[in-house]
């Protein structure tokens, strides 16, 4: 099983870091049935197996967080797929969502080309859509996305990065995970000043990796 570089999420992890349920992450990977409908999936199914456990990707994060928000914005569901389809076949690219979005105000477009989504097509009001916020705390390479801060602005050491830990949750300058941070804070009740002591890094980024792991519940 070859999870270098890829990351390794369960779903109770996706759901977790995107403040979804796991049953509406499920629907939009493996697809669902309503009313003995079979629903598509939103995204093309490229998770990882290991001991018939399904495991999610880094990309599958990122792409999730992408369609998360534009399903909180209105965008319906059939329509996110037919762009998906379109995308990943006029891009050539396996995670076509995983990518940097840019907009003009009228249109969306993938890699600074492809017309992801057109007001003039969708009958969609993008004003509602807030790119920047979409993909605030993304760090991106060639328009791949390399890392992401969930909480940007107010936890900035705190990163998922492929390349270490197999892209859980780590305070970044030192590699350490959130939750063993967080689980010697409640072992030493509660003392910020023993942990950061004993793993030898700033108070600070102890407090940070708490307050993450709270943030999260």
């Amino acid at each position: 099983m070859d999870f270098y570089n890829k990351g390794i999420y369960t779903y109770s992890d996706a759901s977790r870091l995107l403040g979804q349920s796991k049953a509406v992450i499920r629907g939009l990977v493996n697809g669902y049935k309503y009313k003995d409908k079979p629903q598509k999936p939103v995204i093309s199914k490229k998770t990882i197996t290991y001991e018939n456990k399904e495991y999610l990707t880094f990309y599958d994060i990122i792409e999730l967080k992408f369609i998360n928000y534009f399903l909180s914005c209105g965008v319906k569901r059939k329509t996110i797929v037919d762009a998906y389809e379109k995308a990943k076949k006029e891009l050539n690219k396996d995670y076509p969502f995983a990518t940097h979005f840019t907009t003009d105000g009228t249109y969306i477009y993938a890699d600074n080309k492809f017309v992801f989504l057109g007001l003039h097509n969708n009958q969609f009001d993008f004003r509602s859509i807030c790119l920047p916020t979409m993909m605030e705390g993304i760090e991106f390479e060639n328009d791949i996305p390399v890392k992401w801060r969930p909480f940007d602005k107010e936890i900035p050491e705190v990163a998922l990065d492929p390349l270490f830990k197999y892209g859980q949750p780590i305070i970044e300058q030192h590699h350490i995970l959130t939750k063993t941070l967080y689980d010697a804070y409640i072992a030493e009740n509660k003392n910020f000043k023993t942990v950061s002591e004993w793993f030898d890094i700033p108070l600070n980024f102890v407090q940070q990796a708490v307050a993450f792991e709270e943030r999260l519940g």
